[in-house]
């Protein structure tokens, strides 16, 4: 399925299909929940679900697994699992699977992506099952920092079958999800990525608790890196970041469209230089190009 770049390309049932994909896996692999975390673009509308102009959602689900415990064979355990429910199949890609979805109106059928993640450095285990020789988890560039402090969040609504059920996932972290988020933006073209960083940025209440966070492990290479890629990537109103938020609403009016993309300049400099003034005062750069005074 091709990346959508427009905010009127998600459509009504391609996301309510994948949500519930999440409420189906969180059932299904519901053993598993200490070795995985939804990452990706059901993020913000799992963890701010009170936003005035809710979030869009997703029209796949992203999970990060945990190598570390998925040892002794769990890994096949878990892939096993779901394909042992008749609902999930291998997909195109190595590291994903795909499953079907009738939502009872007489519509066509909704595909929807399950994609495993890992660490860059993860190593996972697998029994030697011919089923699984050429199965291999999508390795991402900053991903470990889900473990780091993931928020368990309950998740009611229809599973793929019609049934309504609550399920419980662990999902990343806001702060950490924003690391995330900014690495992806330095990596790809995706403007699905700056909506999802700004929607955070502009609803959650405390700004400056995330970048608190950010500036109190400011020694780490990830957050580092993150801070320049947004530092670099959202200079002025025709920097990179910010047209990709505009490419994302599509609007159809100049005014709009300089509005999207003076939101997305002002959000991200004011969670720049909160990150500032949150690091430790030692006289050293912080962020790339700002200087901190002793």
């Amino acid at each position: 399925m091709a990346e959508p770049r427009h905010s009127e390309e998600y459509s009504e049932r391609q996301v309510a299909s994948a949500h519930r994909v999440l409420v189906d896996l969180g059932q299904v692999l519901a053993a598993f929940e200490d070795c995985l975390v939804l990452v990706g673009g059901w993020t913000p509308a799992l963890l701010l679900p009170e936003a005035e102009d809710p979030h869009i959602g997703s029209m796949d689900v992203d999970l990060v697994l945990d190598a570390n415990k998925l040892n002794d064979g769990r890994y096949a355990d878990l892939l096993e699992l779901l394909l042992a429910t008749g609902r999930y199949e291998r997909g195109e890609k190595a590291f994903q699977f795909v499953t079907r979805i009738d939502l009872g109106d007489n519509g066509l059928t909704v595909q929807v992506e399950v994609e495993f993640l890992a660490p860059m450095n993860a190593k996972l285990k697998r029994r030697k099952k011919k089923l699984f020789d050429d199965f291999r988890v999508l390795q991402v560039d900053g991903s470990e920092a889900a473990f780091r402090d993931p928020v368990r969040v309950t998740i009611p609504g229809k599973n793929i079958r019609g049934a309504e059920n609550t399920v419980r996932l662990r999902v990343v972290s806001l702060s950490d999800f924003l690391l995330m988020k900014s690495l992806a933006i330095g990596g790809r073209d995706k403007p699905k990525d700056t909506y999802d960083l700004c929607f955070c940025l502009q609803n959650y209440p405390h700004m400056e608790e995330l970048a608190k966070d950010w500036g109190d492990r400011f020694h780490e290479d990830d957050v580092k890196k993150a801070a320049a890629i947004l530092k670099e990537k959202f200079t002025s109103p025709d920097g990179f970041g910010l047209q990709q938020l505009v490419e994302f609403h599509n609007p159809s009016t100049l005014d709009a469209k300089l509005g999207h993309a003076r939101m997305a300049y002002e959000l991200v400099q004011k969670f720049l230089d909160l990150i500032v003034q949150a690091s430790p005062r030692d006289g050293q750069s912080t962020t790339p190009g700002v200087v901190t005074q002793p």
